[in-house]
C-alpha cells in the first residue's frame, strides 16, 4: 500500500499546478479554477524525485452577466477545454520539520464564448473562440508534514501573466499577477482505506491596466471524501466538491458590474487508481462536479482527467 499511497499524494499535489483558463474574476471565473483539489490532498510523498503530470480540464457553464474588455457581456455561455504539462520536485530538504517541493506548471488553452455585448450603439450578439498557450504557475514552495494519520501542507502559487492577452478578441491570458497561499489537509486511515482530504486556497489578483478593472479576492475550498480499495488500495472512490467566496469587491473604472462578488458550490463523483508501467509508479484520476448554485459567476459543469508519473 505504500508505494500508492504516495504516488496518490503526488497526484494530488500535481492537482495545483494549473494555471487559470481564460478569464479572471473580471471575466466572471476566478484565477484558481474549482474542481482542482481531490483526494490525498493533503500528503507531500516522503519518496524524493521528480513527479510529471498531464491534467485535461473541462468547463461548460452560463452566467447571467459578466464584464470582458471593457463591455458588459449578457448571457454568456462559455466552453473552456485545457491541457496542463506540469512538473514537481520532491527534495529531502526538511524545514520546519516538513518536506520541501516545488513545482510549475504550463496549459494550453482552447476556449468558445457566445454573449450579447451591450455597447453605446445598442447590444450585439457574438461567437468568439480562441486557442493558444496560457498563463504560467509558479509553485516556489509547499511544505508537507504527517503526524500519524493526519497529513497536511502550506504552499505558495504564483500566477504569471505569460498567456496570450489582446483587449479586441477572446483572450487565453489573463493580463495579471495572482497570488494563492494554500492550506492542505488529509485523514486518511490505512486500516480502513478511508480518506477526507480539503484544499483551501486565498487568491488575490494585480489590477488589470488594460482594463481598469481590480477584481476582488476570493476563497476556494475543494474538498474530497473516499475509500481506498483493491488488492493494494490501489483504487480511491467517492465525492468531491468545491466552495467559492468572493470576500471583497470588485472595484475601480472598468468594475462596470459593480462589486460583483461571486459564489458559488458544486458536488460529484471523483476515482482514481495507481499501478506500475513499465516500472514507473503512474496514477490515473478522474472526477465530474456540478454546480449546484452559483452566482455572479459561471454555472456549469467540470470535469478533471489526470495522470501522474514518479520518475
Amino acid at each position: 500500500m505504500k508505494m500508492f499511497v504516495r504516488l496518490l499524494g503526488g497526484a494530488a499535489l500535481m492537482s495545483i499546478c494549473v494555471s487559470a483558463p481564460v478569464f479572471a474574476a473580471e471575466g466572471g471565473m476566478g484565477a484558481w479554477l474549482k474542481g482542482y483539489g481531490s483526494f490525498m490532498a493533503g500528503v507531500v510523498p516522503p519518496e524524493p524525485g521528480f513527479y510529471g503530470t498531464d491534467l485535461y480540464y473541462y468547463f461548460g457553464g452560463h452566467a447571467g452577466a459578466e464584464v470582458r474588455n471593457g463591455n458588459v457581456e449578457l448571457g454568456v455561455d462559455v466552453m473552456l477545454n485545457g491541457d496542463m504539462l506540469a512538473g514537481m520536485y520532491v527534495s529531502d530538504w526538511h524545514i520546519l520539520g516538513g518536506t520541501y517541493m516545488a513545482a510549475a506548471a504550463v496549459d494550453y488553452i482552447w476556449a468558445n464564448l457566445d454573449a450579447s455585448i451591450q455597447t453605446p450603439l445598442g447590444g450585439r450578439e457574438v461567437s468568439l473562440d480562441a486557442s493558444d498557450i496560457g498563463d504560467s504557475l509558479l509553485v516556489p514552495f509547499l511544505i508537507g508534514w504527517s503526524d500519524g494519520n493526519l497529513h497536511w501542507n502550506v504552499g505558495l502559487n504564483i500566477l504569471a501573466p505569460s498567456g496570450a492577452y489582446n483587449m479586441h478578441q477572446l483572450s487565453v491570458g489573463k493580463n495579471v499577477w495572482g497570488f494563492m497561499p494554500q492550506f492542505a489537509f488529509t485523514y486518511f486511515d490505512p486500516k480502513t482505506g478511508f480518506d477526507l482530504s480539503g484544499t483551501l486556497v486565498y487568491t488575490t489578483l494585480t489590477e488589470n491596466h488594460a482594463t481598469q478593472y481590480q477584481s476582488g479576492d476570493a476563497i476556494n475550498l475543494d474538498w474530497a471524501i473516499g475509500k481506498h480499495f483493491g488488492a493494494k488500495s490501489e483504487w480511491e472512490a467517492g465525492i468531491a466538491g468545491n466552495l467559492v467566496q468572493q470576500v471583497s469587491d470588485d472595484s475601480g473604472p472598468g468594475a462596470k458590474l459593480g462589486p460583483f462578488k461571486a459564489a458559488s458550490y458544486g458536488i460529484g463523483p471523483a476515482i482514481s487508481y495507481s499501478t506500475l508501467l513499465g516500472g514507473f509508479a503512474t496514477s490515473f484520476s478522474a472526477r465530474w462536479e456540478h454546480d449546484i448554485d452559483a452566482s455572479n459567476t459561471f454555472k456549469g459543469d467540470i470535469a478533471v482527467v489526470s495522470a501522474t508519473v514518479k520518475f
